[in-house]
C-alpha cells in the first residue's frame, strides 16, 4: 500500500496565538515606503485615464453642491432643496474650491482636476493600508497578492478616483478595519475605528449595513463593555 499523502496544514497566523498576538503588536506599522509611492503613482494615472461619467451622483451629490457653497450658484437638485442630504462630503470639496478662490487659482482645470486628484490619494492610502491589514493577519506574501488583485481591479481603477460617497465610504471602511480588534480586545484602537465608522456613516448612512454587525461582535466580544461605551462610544457619539 502507497504510503498516505499528506497534506500541508496551512494555519492562518491570524488564527494563532502567537501570530495573533504579533499581528495585533505590528498593526500600527507603516508600510513600505516605495509601496505607497507605487500606489500613488498608478491612482493618480488612474485619475488622469478615467474621463468618462459613470453616474450623476459622482456631480449633483458633490462637486455641484461644494461649488454653491464657495460660489453662490449652480443648481441643487431636489434631494438638497428638501434637506434630504448631508453637506459632510461636499464640505471636503468645499474646502478646496475655496482655498483656490482665495488663491485666485479658481479656473475650470483646477476645479476639476484637484478634488478627483485628493480622492486619488486617499484611494492611494486605502490600497496601502488593506494591503497592511492583510499583512498583519496573514503575511507579506499573501499581502502582495491581496495588494495586486487590489489595483488590477478593473471595477475599483474605474471608480475609486470619481467623487462619489460609496468611494469614500470604500475608504473610511478599509481605514476602520485596520483598527478593528478583529481577535480579542484591543481597546488602544476601538476609538479610531469607531471614529472612522461614524464619519463612513455620516458621509453615508448605509454604511451602518456594513458595520452594524462588526460593532455588535465587537461589543458581545469585549470584556470591558463599561470602559468599551463610556471612553469609546460616547466620546465618538
Amino acid at each position: 500500500m502507497p504510503e498516505a499523502v499528506r497534506l500541508r496544514k496551512r494555519r492562518s497566523v491570524l488564527y494563532s496565538s502567537a501570530g495573533g498576538a504579533a499581528a495585533q503588536r505590528g498593526a500600527g506599522a507603516a508600510a513600505p515606503a516605495p509601496l505607497l509611492a507605487l500606489a500613488l503613482a498608478l491612482r493618480t494615472l488612474n485619475c488622469f485615464l478615467v474621463q468618462t461619467s459613470f453616474v450623476p451622483d459622482e456631480y449633483w451629490q458633490s462637486l455641484e453642491v461644494a461649488h454653491r457653497m464657495v460660489f453662490n450658484y449652480g443648481y441643487l437638485t431636489w434631494e438638497w432643496t428638501s434637506s434630504l442630504r448631508g453637506y459632510s462630503y461636499p464640505l471636503i470639496f468645499a474646502s478646496m474650491y475655496k482655498a483656490l478662490q482665495l488663491l485666485a487659482k479658481d479656473n475650470v482645470q483646477l476645479l476639476i482636476w484637484v478634488p478627483r486628484l485628493a480622492q486619488a490619494v486617499l484611494a492611494a492610502f486605502a490600497d496601502v493600508k488593506l494591503y497592511s491589514l492583510v499583512q498583519h493577519l496573514e503575511n507579506s506574501e499573501t499581502a502582495k497578492f491581496v495588494f495586486f488583485c487590489q489595483l488590477c481591479s478593473w471595477f475599483t481603477w474605474y471608480s475609486c478616483t470619481r467623487t462619489l460617497t460609496n468611494t469614500m465610504e470604500t475608504i473610511l471602511s478599509i481605514f476602520a478595519l485596520s483598527f478593528y480588534p478583529i481577535k480579542g480586545s484591543k481597546m488602544g484602537n476601538s476609538c479610531k475605528y469607531l471614529a472612522l465608522v461614524a464619519l463612513a456613516i455620516v458621509i453615508r448612512p448605509t454604511a451602518v449595513i456594513l458595520w452594524m454587525p462588526l460593532v455588535f461582535s465587537h461589543f458581545l466580544q469585549e470584556q470591558r463593555k463599561t470602559d468599551l461605551i463610556l471612553y469609546n462610544c460616547i466620546p465618538v457619539g
